[in-house]
């Protein structure tokens, strides 16, 4: 069933992306959330997200996407426009293909924003754009080992996604997302963004306007004497190959799980049922020797 929605959110999205209200362009001097459409998705399609964040409080505006640029450079050029008319600690709730897009802005853009949160972004890439005119996107891509850490340079990064879906395994998305991992009830990408229950789910993640969401630093910390920490981060175990041998690896475990539980147990005999007993060999009498 959620197979099912899932394709017609999906093709709600592309007839959304190709109606002429895709390409308007608001001006977000106003706004606090912006939202990063996803690939082929069009404008139209986060209505709904946007009435449910307006109803808290929120000035919610959604960007347009180029349907067909010459080149990735103008398609991010094109949306950090729309961003520089953003107020400073702007908040982007970037979906599907949108974050990955968010992490290559130019840094004027980039400095607007303070919270980035991602709704099933691929870090990892995916298989659907191998051998295509976005394969700079697919799995285990060059661009994608190079960009993805860039997550790292805004202030706040929170990445979420749908429990089935595999950007962030959930061992590894509580150290990457700052320990602010979420993952939504009713699985699919375009699910995220139309279905009521993500949408709820989504709304008590991000609080109201009134929450403070300040990243203040330490209190044994001197603000007029404090050095900055550098965080080391040991990137390794992200890789998209390394992460792709650690999913293998709990397949082949699971199945081995499962083959214990399938073996049967042997049966056990009942309490006023008697054991038969073998008899045991009677010894042989030993042969006195003459003398």
């Amino acid at each position: 069933m959620f197979r099912f929605m899932e394709y017609l959110e999906r093709f709600w999205a592309l007839v959304s992306f190709y109606l002429p209200s895709h390409l308007s362009i608001e001006n977000n001097q106003d706004k606090n959330i912006l939202i990063v459409p996803g690939f082929r998705a069009g404008r139209f399609f986060y209505a709904r997200l946007k009435s449910n964040l307006d109803n808290l409080g929120f000035k919610v505006g959604i960007l347009s996407t180029l349907r067909n640029p010459s080149s990735l450079e103008e398609a991010i050029q094109y949306l950090a426009k729309q961003i520089l008319t953003a107020p400073n600690e702007v908040t982007l709730i970037a979906h599907n293909t949108g974050g990955l897009l968010v992490l290559i802005l130019p840094d004027e853009a980039r400095r607007k924003v303070k919270r980035l949160i991602t709704l099933g972004t691929p870090f990892h890439g995916s298989d659907r754009f191998t051998n295509t005119r976005f394969s700079y996107w697919g799995f285990e891509s060059d661009w994608v080992k190079t960009n993805y850490k860039n997550a790292i340079f805004f202030p706040l990064f929170q990445p979420l996604s749908a429990i089935e879906d595999f950007s962030f395994p959930p061992q590894e998305s509580t150290e990457f997302g700052q320990g602010r991992d979420l993952w939504f009830d009713i699985p699919g990408n375009y699910n995220l963004v139309r279905r009521n229950e993500n949408i709820r789910t989504l709304r008590e993640f991000l609080g109201t306007p009134k929450d403070n969401i300040n990243i203040t630093p330490s209190p044994k910390a001197n603000p007029d004497f404090a050095v900055p920490k550098k965080i080391e981060v040991d990137f390794s175990k992200y890789e998209p190959a390394v992460y792709k041998k650690n999913k293998e690896s709990l397949a082949k475990k699971k199945s081995s799980s499962n083959k214990e539980l399938s073996k049967p147990t042997p049966k056990k005999a009942k309490p006023n049922q008697k054991v038969k007993q073998t008899p045991k060999p009677k010894a042989k009498p030993k042969k006195k020797s003459k003398r």
